[in-house]
């Protein structure tokens, strides 16, 4: 658990669609929200959606499990 559940950033019941929707409704450059990742992969449990220059990006947040920490996309 990365401590993100009581964020209000954190959309734990959105998927890619109901995430990108929101984040278009917004229209705000740096807009954004961690959701569960679709895989449901201990690797990458979560995704980073954000919203910059009228795209929505889907970047993965992955679990390296040696040092116990998160980062931002793939190996």
């Amino acid at each position: 658990d990365a401590g993100v559940h009581s964020k209000a950033w954190y959309a734990a019941t959105c998927d890619r669609k109901m995430a990108e929707d929101a984040l278009y409704r917004s229209n705000k450059d740096g807009s954004f929200l961690i959701r569960k990742s679709s895989g449901q992969d201990s690797r990458q449990p979560y995704t980073l959606v954000v919203f910059y220059n009228r795209r929505v990006y889907n970047i993965p947040i992955r679990f390296i499990e040696s040092t116990r920490q998160y980062a931002l996309g793939r190996e």
